[in-house]
């Protein structure tokens, strides 16, 4: 068993960067500074706060960069998890006319999903991220390669969500240029990333959502009585929703999702990736409560605007840094190379993942640049992860360690989804329809890759010792 990561001075360094922040705000404010300066100061904090976070987290080992040496209590794990899932919630309805007729009960079943049954499944699995999965359980060239080229396009894709909905909020707050708030956004996500790995991932993420909450009971402490929660429910309840068709493709997308599982290979065992799951969806909901009951909220000073800025900012970074570290991962020696990796030094392996976190947020700065609104990568990754990787990360879960599963899978998926553009099925201009036409091409994959697992020769059951998955110092199973 790893020791646990010392999380004293992590904890009292971001409380301390909060309450600092709070109070400069609040004193701007009332010595009379600039309303845009106070506004900025927010934003501006958190940016540089996630970014130094980063720094701080760096790892010297490789047993600290993949996995966060195994040490995150479950409290924090859970917090880092609720990080990239707020973020998606922001990107997500970012450019719906009418919100509330998007898929979330799909969203938020997905999401219980991913955090109490698919993490806590595959950190049961000794993987340190899902390429870890789907390179160990499907042993081929072609199948790698083709869930790196995947891994990248869907991390890239949910990098440029979140990164153009931060660089929306820095703009308006300091007053930028498009691209300069993107190139500010993008060098603090590589800062608070490349440094630590996933060990920076899970700090900052966790540093994120204590922020956000605490923003959060600030505002309704400052708006007293106004703040009503009873309201949450009933907001939740008047919700008209989406078809089935489409709650049941964004269950199936958000479910399956490497960002909402990333914080839980850090932790020490799948019981407690279940109990940092737990601890994530009660702050999602105490967050999700609070912005229903105060919804829109007006800014009525300087210093609300700045807090706020500082709400939507943060966890969009989140879901970014998600996106970016199962990119980079992927583009990596971790994915195509596994079969050399007891070959490759640490600090290597190390630099390589750091070199595709700087590229991937090239990448992404630019995906955000061109897209027309955050919404429209974001669902793009969805649509591509439910139609190409979804089906094959299913079939991990079965016993055995062969590729020709996946390799149907992917095929089949790729024959449907192609069939399925030329019959006009899936309307790629409206998010929710363009995953319904991915699902689509998903459960076909899905049955042809069933349908090989049942008739071709089993391979091998027993897992044997494999440096993709089993970490130095950590005992297989």
């Amino acid at each position: 068993m790893a020791k646990g990561e010392p999380v004293g001075f992590k904890a009292a360094f971001a409380a301390a960067a909060f309450a600092f922040v709070v109070a400069a705000i609040f004193a701007l404010e009332r010595v009379g500074a600039p309303d845009r300066l106070v506004a900025a100061l927010g934003p501006l904090a958190g940016l540089i706060a996630v970014a130094g976070l980063g720094v701080l987290t760096r790892a010297k080992t490789l047993l600290d960069f993949l996995v966060a040496r195994r040490g995150v209590p479950p409290f924090y794990a859970g917090l880092a998890l609720a990080a990239p899932i707020g973020g998606f919630a922001l990107a997500f309805a970012g450019a719906a006319e009418d919100a509330s007729r998007l898929p979330w009960r799909g969203v938020i079943a997905g999401v219980v999903f991913a955090v109490l049954v698919g993490a806590p499944r595959w950190r049961a699995a000794q993987a340190s991220a899902l390429a870890d999965v789907l390179a160990t359980r499907f042993p081929s060239v072609f199948t790698r390669a083709a869930f790196a080229l995947i891994l990248c396009a869907c991390g890239w894709s949910l990098a440029a969500s979140g990164l153009g909905y931060a660089a929306l909020t820095v703009r308006a707050s300091l007053g930028l240029g498009p691209d300069a708030a993107l190139a500010l956004c993008a060098v603090v996500l590589a800062l608070s990333l490349a440094p630590g790995g996933l060990r920076s991932l899970v700090w900052t993420d966790a540093a994120t959502t204590a922020s956000g909450l605490m923003t959060m009971a600030l505002f309704a402490a400052l708006l007293g009585g106004g703040a009503r929660f009873d309201v949450a429910a009933e907001t939740l309840s008047r919700m008209p929703g989406a078809s089935l068709v489409e709650e049941l493709a964004a269950g199936a997308a958000v479910g399956s999702l490497f960002a909402f599982a990333s914080p839980a290979f850090a932790v020490a065992s799948a019981t407690a990736a279940r109990r940092a799951g737990f601890t994530a969806l009660a702050a999602l909901a105490a967050g999700g409560a609070a912005a229903a009951a105060l919804g829109d909220l007006a800014m009525k000073s300087p210093s609300d605007s700045a807090l706020a800025a500082l709400v939507a900012c943060l966890p969009a970074l989140a879901l970014a840094r998600g996106g970016l570290y199962a990119a980079s991962r992927a583009v990596g020696l971790d994915l195509v190379s596994a079969h050399r990796r007891l070959a490759v030094l640490a600090s290597r392996r190390m630099a390589s993942v750091r070199a595709g976190v700087l590229f991937g947020a090239g990448v992404a700065a630019f995906g955000a640049r061109v897209s027309p609104n955050p919404s429209a990568p974001l669902y793009l990754a969805l649509s591509l992860w439910l139609a190409f990787a979804a089906p094959s990360l299913a079939l991990a879960a079965l016993p055995g360690r062969r590729a020709a599963p996946a390799i149907g899978a992917l095929a089949t998926s790729l024959v449907a989804a192609l069939a399925g553009r030329w019959l006009g099925f899936g309307n790629p201009s409206y998010g929710p329809d363009m995953m319904v036409g991915a699902l689509g091409a998903g459960m076909v994959g899905l049955a042809a890759g069933l349908f090989l697992f049942a008739f071709a020769p089993l391979g091998i059951v027993a897992r044997p010792a494999d440096p993709f998955v089993d970490l130095p110092g950590e005992p297989g199973l």
